[in-house]
């Protein structure tokens, strides 16, 4: 379920606009307002958190790399996000957490230190997403993001749970508007989770996707905005939703 355009090789954009305090990259933290989420899955038996992180440097090498597959292997699939070729192992590290990530995780956890290697990765972890500036400079308090659920993970509800995690914590985290420039129309699963969490279709791009599922024919994408925070309806609308 993506929702990124840029260049993941690009340098680093940070938030210089909204209200402070803002990023330090030199010490990257987390506001005390957010915490992890606990949550249940559609079968509304099965439970699992969603995690927050600061920094790559939190996230255990074994799962990291898993993430890393993950993600590499939705490139690979070509009907989703727009890259040709996947990332190594040290480029999706540093893209994927430089502002802001978060991994769900099975079992109830009450933070990212509960997080170690020896685990099977595969079972544990079912999806993740990052927050991220969408503009430089004046207009970086609009933000983007991109998500992943894994491969075992499928048809559980865990996007749409990815999806108000995001809403809950990106106006913490100092953004008032949400842009996911590039949705392709094709992924219906996708655009039937930002039109159920209050998304507007505020554009749409002409036969941008050239994707693996439909050799010879262009699809559209569908550009989506989201006004952030208070004014915008809570998390426990989104649920009930």
């Amino acid at each position: 379920m993506p929702a990124m355009l840029d260049d993941p090789t690009a340098p680093t954009i940070y938030r210089v606009t909204g209200e402070p305090p803002f990023p330090d990259p030199a010490h990257p933290s987390i506001p005390d307002t957010i915490t992890p989420r606990h949550v249940t899955l559609r079968d509304r038996q099965t439970v699992a958190t969603v995690l927050p992180f600061a920094s790559q440097y939190q996230v255990p090498e074994s799962l990291m790399r898993y993430l890393c597959d993950q993600f590499n292997k939705e490139i690979e699939g070509g009907d989703t996000y727009p890259m040709m070729e996947g990332l190594p192992y040290d480029k999706f590290a540093s893209y994927w957490f430089q502002n802001f990530g978060a991994i769900m995780l099975l079992g109830s956890l009450e933070s990212a230190d509960q997080v170690v290697d020896g685990k099977d990765w595969s079972k544990e972890c079912l999806g993740f997403f990052y927050i991220k500036p969408n503009y430089p400079g004046r207009s970086s308090h609009v933000c983007n993001a991109g998500f992943v659920v894994t491969d075992a993970s499928r048809n559980k509800g865990v996007g749409r749970l990815l999806g108000e995690s995001y809403l809950d914590w990106a106006p913490k985290l100092g953004y008032t508007y949400s842009v996911f420039n590039l949705v392709y129309e094709t992924n219906v699963a996708s655009c039937k989770i930002w039109d159920g969490l209050g998304f507007k279709r505020i554009g749409r791009v002409k036969g941008c996707g050239n994707l693996k599922s439909h050799p010879g024919q262009l699809i559209d994408a569908i550009i989506y905005g989201r006004d952030l925070g208070d004014g915008a309806g809570g998390t426990e609308d989104l649920q009930t939703a």
